[in-house]
């Protein structure tokens, strides 16, 4: 059975490189980036992924980045797939 794993992770980055890091994960299409503070470096990003281990390269990926200083994971929830579809 396959499984959905939901994580949020809170990012430090330069300030400077903080515009650049945004558009870096997006392009990436590794996660989301809902909610951002440029000006004081801190991002929100959200992780969607098949499993814990793909969640953990992702920040990993994230952390790589040049500009970034830290991701820190927030929370994370995993459930079976087929849970997550909407019921008619």
């Amino acid at each position: 059975m396959s499984e959905v794993h939901i994580a949020s992770c809170v990012a430090f980055v330069r300030p400077e490189a903080a515009a650049a890091v945004v558009r870096a994960i997006r392009a990436s299409g590794l996660a989301e980036v809902p909610r951002e503070d440029v000006e004081r470096g801190r991002l929100v990003i959200l992780i969607e992924a098949a499993s814990a281990a793909r969640v953990l390269d992702a920040m990993d990926a994230i952390r790589a980045l040049e500009g970034v200083l830290a991701v820190h994971l927030a929370y994370q929830h995993a459930e079976p797939e087929s849970e997550m579809q909407e019921k008619p």
